[in-house]
């Protein structure tokens, strides 16, 4: 199974060896033996190592203790997998250079072989840490995708459009936010340091305005809410071009948290399944160092059988010779030809399952359009007996809640705290919900739209009358009630000192406590807590 494919552009400071020693440790680093990087350059035929692993490795002969060139070089290392019996690992690594001072190409290939048919444990994707040592220590080549992080912003948006558009791109690109408490699924650099080589890593930092991007960029290409989503070269159908996109939505993002998966091994994984076969057909593999080492053997026979040709019989052997050597180009040019063909059917075959997946998404949605209505109808049902209990005077908080949260999704955002304090005030008899209702209306109507046309928060509390309204809690909070009355939002803690209230503190069916804060740049009140009083 071919796991991980990658090819780098290299500059090392000290030519083609730097890169071998780096091979021959990393090697002996996974082995846990010593790997002579001297032997290994010269050429391993089969090393067995002591954890079971064997080393070979290639290279094109050197002339007069000099490299000669174009230079090529191969090193294989299979071993047995850690904890899955029956199954073996093999790393290829391919190196070649046309002349002393060019860069070097570098290819590495990861596979794994079951032993056996009773292997069914899976595979995760995985970049060998090799690659990282390489991005470190050798300089690749400035066009390399993922060297650095790059931002989504309004002002870098029309860029942002424009790369995806642009023909000559021909890697991914994994774009990812942060949540509402400003957490993001996984730290943008270890994304990078996963994808180096394969796909840029983009983030849209905490406090930007995602839906402003959003229109500027579309729905598509953007990820919103703390998902990630992969957007893939564009391809050619009937003469328009298709962007392929997968997302990873916050709830397929905790599953693979809660089964202990790593989400940087599922975006490689969903990378890697569209990457590794056309990369793999430009992959400096063993056999192809080989071919270059016979080519150079026989042209070097028939340098020489020319330069002693003293016979009849020479002169046969020098046309044998050069028979052997235009059979073997006329072949390697069928091969390539061959390989051409075969290319092109892997794209097209990764083309259909694209176009394959993108039709099963359709059809899924055309087949649960009932099931979809019923869901809907369900929310309606669930909005409906809401409204019911508000005018009945009989609404449990949460019921607030829900119900503020869909008529003013755009301007006010309840905070999982705020969600649990009022569940925990429902549990001990909460009984103002008809009040809470009106209040959560004025903070979300008559209050927001003085702050959100620029007015005062002086004149926007008069929305609340005379007592319902507290701006600050001064010097009667300690160091424990500021606590309490911190909650996080994008990433950032704030104190939400502004509450409204109804009630005495010391009953908690029979008090109400709102505490929340008012973001200018969002033009949205964030609610941290709704319930109890908090104590000072």
């Amino acid at each position: 199974m071919l796991i991980y494919v990658n090819n780098l552009l290299l500059n090392p400071e000290h030519s083609p060896d730097q890169i071998i020693q780096l091979i021959a440790k990393w090697m002996g680093r996974r082995a846990r033996s010593f790997v002579d990087p001297l032997r290994l350059a010269e050429g391993i035929h089969e090393l067995k190592l002591k954890d079971g692993s064997t080393v070979r490795s290639r290279t094109t002969p050197r002339e007069n203790n000099s490299q000669a060139y174009p230079f090529l070089f191969s090193a294989q290392l299979t071993h047995p997998d850690d904890k899955t019996p029956g199954r073996r690992w093999t790393t290829e690594i391919g190196m070649s250079q046309t002349t002393t001072g060019d860069p070097i190409k570098f290819s590495l290939l990861l596979k794994t072989d079951e032993i056996g048919a009773i292997v069914n444990t899976p595979v995760q994707a995985t970049r060998p840490t090799l690659i990282k040592q390489l991005i470190q220590f050798c300089h690749p080549a400035a066009h390399t995708p993922g060297l650095k992080v790059k931002q989504l912003t309004k002002e870098s948006a029309p860029a942002f459009s424009i790369e995806i558009d642009r023909k000559e791109r021909n890697y991914p690109i994994a774009i990812l936010s942060a949540n509402q408490e400003g957490a993001y699924p996984i730290e943008p650099e270890k994304l990078k340091s996963t994808l180096t080589g394969l796909a840029d890593v983009v983030y849209i930092p905490i406090f930007e305005d995602t839906f402003s991007i959003e229109n500027l960029v579309g729905r598509r290409f953007i990820a919103p809410g703390g998902a990630i989503t992969i957007i893939f070269p564009g391809r050619k159908i009937a003469g328009k071009t298709i962007y392929d996109t997968k997302r990873l939505d916050p709830e397929s993002i905790a599953e693979l948290v809660a089964s202990n998966r790593k989400i940087e091994s599922e975006v490689l994984a969903s990378i890697t399944y569209r990457t590794n076969i056309p990369l793999s057909w430009k992959h400096i593999s063993p056999e192809k160092v080989y071919e270059s080492i016979l080519h150079a053997k026989l042209a070097k026979a028939i340098e020489e059988s020319k330069a002693n040709k003293e016979s009849k019989n020479s002169s046969e052997y020098i046309e044998l010779l050069e028979a052997a050597e235009e059979m073997i180009n006329s072949r390697e040019k069928e091969i390539e030809v061959l390989k051409s063909k075969c290319q092109e059917k892997d794209e097209e075959i990764i083309s259909l399952e694209a176009d394959n997946e993108n039709l099963k998404h359709t059809l899924s949605r055309a087949q649960s359009s009932d099931s979809k209505s019923a869901h809907i109808s369900e929310k309606i049902i669930q909005l409906r007996d809401n409204i019911k209990s508000v005018f009945n005077g009989t609404p449990k908080l949460s019921q607030v809640i829900e119900l503020i949260s869909t008529l003013y999704a755009d301007r006010v955002v309840f905070l999982e705290s705020a969600k649990s304090s009022a569940k925990e005030s429902d549990r001990s008899g909460f009984n103002k919900g008809k009040k809470a209702f009106e209040l959560l209306c004025k903070l979300s109507t008559d209050y927001w739209q003085c702050l959100a046309n620029g007015e005062s928060e002086q004149r926007a509390k008069a929305a609340f009358g005379q007592n319902a309204y507290a701006n600050n809690e001064g010097s009667a909070l300690s160091t424990e009630g500021k606590k309490r009355r911190t909650f996080p939002y994008h990433g950032k803690d704030i104190l939400m000192e502004k509450h409204i209230k109804d009630g005495v503190k010391e009953s908690v069916a029979d008090t109400l406590r709102i505490h929340f804060e008012w973001i200018a740049s969002e033009k949205r009140i964030i609610i941290g807590h709704c319930g109890k009083h908090l104590n000072f």
